[in-house]
């Protein structure tokens, strides 16, 4: 029966077989999206064919990342609508599979005509950020790179992808490590205990049948007659005492799917499917001992803590803090910082404060984040300072807290004069700056004897977007560009104008100790292209210096024009440390 309730239709979600296609990519633009789009094509088993490239630079590049590729062609000339009916397999009358348009948006008479014609020929189309010109939407995929066949996908239905990018990598950072064990082990047992079982319940019921068959011929010699339907009965008790325990297995095997610890999924063998089922393998629900830790608990922790920060008011007119977050992991907030954020009458925090940290604080807190987007950020930052004086004046605490440390590029110095000029002056906490807690989760020594004698935190966007001083090139320094990647192409261009390397190593760290953290490892040179085709995950950094490479060398050794970057995904924080200390 069909949902009434639903406003607007639910595409269908499925997973093609996409073996030997020919799928027509038509246009290049832009490179770093063509560029996804042909690996997933080749990823599927089909045959990739660009035709009507934007430029003869995304020729190279292309060529540079696939030529050696069999299933991989260019055809560099505009598009003829007849392609669609001329360049696919002989098997389907030379239909192509499948359409992607990658044109500029000055050519979307081009991309509608193409859609018109798909629609016509039935040819699956999807045009680039134009939902209304494709019949299918690509959603954002997880693909496990340890190959178990785990595929996760997320699709807003064309509402945007950057929401599904976000909403994958939640999903992503909420499952256990071992993920890939996992699913290959109940690939294995449901193999195990479909197919074996059901070899031996086969093999057996033979057996059977032919001792049956003699004991009927004794029978018959003994009497003269068959009684048929005795011995038919014994076949079928037979049957269903072996099915039963083969249902048994499968009932089992998907009670341990649903209810048991996932990450423990990744142990569970078919001996122990064939064992009694313990009292907790026998409840129909899950048996899920853990609590909530305390520092996340309800009403009585956040009444305690409100009758605590009454009780340590000392100035009528409030009280201003200064705090740093750190870099996203909770695992890294200083025991100062806690206190604070548990103790606060009104956070202020920055929109870059990862939610692990906004979680700690207490429901019955007001929370405020700074509404600082592209061509606001002077007028937004100004909204926090007049909201925090003006609660302060109040009689209210105002914990102003910060991504990474105050004072690291975090305007600390700035707000701090800004309150102690109107009467409150701050008090200030440091936090782990994300500048040197992102080397070491993404096992980079930022000094190291031989390697690097020194460390240059740096700015990649000066005042109102400026480019800030290009400092000198040091082989020995290990140098962090923060708030660099949304315009690395000019970073990078100006770095090498003042004759950095080109092949000094690079990595890009994404929401360092953050469960979806990403860390990019590349060379200086490549890193435009790669941040164009991997995307941003703020808030991210750039960490140039030989130091990147100093314990994991074999990643960086192999860099070249065909594979210019490696990538590790995720962080496993300790966060329980938090909840035993609040005990």
């Amino acid at each position: 029966m069909i949902d009434d309730t639903l406003s607007l239709p639910l595409p269908l979600l499925v997973a093609c077989d996409c073996r030997d296609e020919v799928q027509l990519v038509i246009g290049t633009n832009p490179l770093g999206a063509c560029k996804s789009r042909i690996k997933s094509i080749l990823r599927s088993g089909a045959n990739a064919i660009v035709l009507a490239p934007t430029s003869d630079n995304d020729i190279k590049q292309l060529v540079s990342n696939f030529g050696s590729e069999s299933r991989f062609q260019i055809i560099n000339r505009s598009l003829h609508l007849s392609d669609l009916t001329t360049i696919g397999r002989p098997l389907v009358a030379k239909v192509v599979d499948r359409v992607f348009v990658q044109l500029p948006m000055e050519q979307c008479l081009i991309a509608k005509e193409v859609y018109t014609q798909c629609v016509k020929l039935r040819i699956p189309i999807n045009t680039f950020q134009r939902p209304e010109y494709s019949t299918f939407h690509m959603g954002s995929t997880y693909v496990d790179p340890e190959g178990s066949g785990l595929q996760i996908s997320v699709s807003t239905n064309g509402q945007g992808c950057i929401l599904a990018n976000r909403i994958k990598r939640e999903v992503i950072a909420a499952l256990p490590k071992n993920i890939s064990q996992v699913v290959s082990n109940m690939g294995r047992l449901r193999d195990q205990v479909i197919n074996e079982d059901q070899k031996k319940l086969l093999h057996q019921q033979y057996h059977l049948t032919q001792e049956l068959a003699v004991a009927e011929n004794v029978w018959y010699g003994l009497t003269g007659e068959y009684e048929s339907h005795k011995l038919n009965k014994l076949i079928k008790e037979f049957d269903m005492s072996e099915r039963d325990q083969k249902l048994k297995r499968t009932r089992w095997l998907s009670q341990l799917i649903e209810y048991y610890p996932l990450s423990k999924l990744a142990d569970v063998s078919l001996a122990e499917l064939g064992s009694q089922p313990t009292e907790h393998q026998n409840s129909d629900t899950p048996n899920n001992t853990s609590k909530v830790p305390p520092i996340l608990e309800g009403s009585d922790r956040e009444n305690a803590t409100a009758i605590q920060s009454n009780s340590n008011k000392s100035d009528p007119r409030g009280s201003i803090s200064l705090v740093g977050s750190g870099p996203g992991s909770t695992s890294m907030l200083t025991l100062g910082a806690l206190q604070e954020i548990k103790t606060a009458d009104l956070v202020l925090a920055d929109k870059l404060v990862p939610q692990g940290v906004l979680d700690l604080i207490p429901s019955s807190t007001e929370t405020f984040i700074a509404r600082k987007f592209p061509g606001n950020a002077e007028r937004a930052q100004q909204e926090l300072l007049e909201k925090g004086l003006e609660s302060a004046k109040k009689g209210l605490k105002v914990v102003r807290l910060k991504q990474g440390d105050p004072y690291i590029f975090g305007r600390g110095g700035e707000e701090y004069k800004y309150f102690s000029q109107h009467g409150f002056e701050p008090v200030v906490l440091p936090g782990l700056s994300s500048a040197l807690a992102s080397t070491v989760v993404s096992r980079i020594p930022a000094t190291q004897r031989d390697v690097a004698d020194q460390v240059l935190v740096c700015t990649g966007t000066g005042r109102k977007g400026a480019l800030p001083q290009i400092p000198e090139y040091v082989s020995s320094r290990t140098t962090i560009f923060l708030m660099a990647l949304h315009r690395a192409d000019v970073l990078v261009r100006e770095l090498l104008n003042h004759q950095w390397d080109p092949k000094v190593p690079v990595a890009i760290v994404e929401r360092a100790s953050c469960p979806d953290q990403r860390v990019t490892r590349t060379q200086l040179k490549y890193v435009s292209e790669v941040v164009e085709e991997i995307g941003s995950r703020p808030p991210g950094l750039l960490v140039v210096g030989h130091s990147v490479a100093a314990l994991v060398p074999d990643k960086l050794t192999q860099f070249n024009d065909s594979h210019k970057y490696s990538i590790e995904e995720g962080y496993q924080a300790t966060e329980p440390v938090l909840s035993s200390l609040l005990n």
